[in-house]
Order: C-alpha cells, then structure tokens, then sequence
C-alpha cells in the first residue's frame, strides 16, 4: 500500500516513505482524494498538513475515509507503551536521520480575477530558475499522485518548496512553505513566493 499526502503537507513523510519503500500518493489539496485509496486499499495512510490523517486497519480494511483524531492519538500512546519513549523523543530522532522540517502558510490579498489567474497558472508562466539560493528542480501544477489539477502550482528545490493556491472563500491566497536547512531558508522561500507569485498575477 501507498502512502497519500497532499501537495502541501511536509516532505519529511515522502523522505521516511523512501527509506521503508513505499510509494508516494502526493495528491492535492482535500481529504477527499484519500477515500477511494483508503476503501481498496492502495493507500495504507492519508495525511495533510491540517493534521487530518487516515489509516486502514491490520487487515488493510479502510477505518474511516474522514480525517480521524482518535486512530493518530491512539496510535501515539501505543508507540509511546510499546518503544518506553514520549512522541516526542522519537520525531527528534527522525528529524536528525532525515532532516528538520521549517513550515508555514502565509495569507495574501488577490482579487476575484487574479484568484481564477492563480488557479489556472501554467508552469511555463514561471521565469524564474532559482529559489532562495537553490535551483529550482520542478514546477508542478499537477498532483504527481493523481494528475489532479492542485489549483495552484508547487516550486521544489533541493531542500525546501512552496505551493500556492487561492483560497475558495476569501480574497485572499495561500503560501504554503518547507526549508530543510533553517527558519532564515523559509522566509526567503515566503519572500520569494510572493514575487514569484505577483509577477505571474501581474500585481503591484
């Protein structure tokens, strides 16, 4: 069975997912895009940055296709009974063997128009081959896990990446952002985003 997160959720997941084999469903953003892998179990997992997260049963029978609270907090007493150590202990260990992830989501204004321009932003539209000193390694505006449009794009470097996606509510867009080096790399990540991202919705 695969593993599902969505577009915005760390890559620490896909880094341990390499490590034990199994692949990665990245697909965008909504739980929703868990529910069919979860029911004939394709994925094992589904996870995404709001801390939502699915896991099928010992049998590989689906628990719950909604993002559950109750199956992540027991599953976390039961490691902390089985392994002797707090959470805690144990996410320092993984984030020293495969890096410390530095996150965050940042708000932006945008209008109507620019919003519908964001959704519909083709990879081609992005000139810029670098980001916050690194070289950009893919743009995405397809969800590799599904080929599902992410209303958005994703730009991924060596060690960090941001997506940005406008928000179906409010006139507004979202950054999301990950550095693996330190909290100085992800805001010049965000700074660079949000220039990136204003140059291709042309605002001043």
């Amino acid at each position: 069975s695969a593993v599902g997160k969505t577009v915005v959720t760390t890559q620490l997941i896909d880094r341990i997912a390499k490590k034990l084999g199994r692949q990665i469903d990245d697909v965008p953003v909504g739980f929703k895009w868990f529910v069919d892998g979860l029911l004939d179990s394709s994925l094992c997992f589904g996870g995404e940055e709001s801390a939502g997260a699915s896991f099928s049963r010992l049998d590989g029978s689906v628990w719950t296709t909604d993002k559950d609270g109750f199956i992540p907090a027991l599953l976390s007493a039961e490691i902390t009974a089985k392994m002797g150590k707090d959470s805690g202990e144990i996410y320092n260990e993984l984030t020293k063997e495969f890096g410390e992830p530095f996150y965050d989501r940042i708000e932006a204004k945008a209008t109507p128009e620019q919003k519908e321009k964001l959704k519909k932003l083709a990879a081609s539209q992005i000139k810029d081959k670098d980001l916050a000193g690194e070289k950009i390694k893919n743009i995405l505006t397809k969800a590799p896990g599904n080929n599902a449009p992410i209303g958005g794009l994703k730009v991924i470097t060596e060690n960090g990446w941001f997506a940005a996606r406008p928000s179906g509510t409010e006139d507004i867009y979202k950054i999301y952002a990950e550095s693996f080096l330190s909290k100085d790399h992800l805001k010049k990540i965000i700074d660079e985003a949000q220039t990136i991202v204003n140059a291709a919705l042309k605002v001043n």
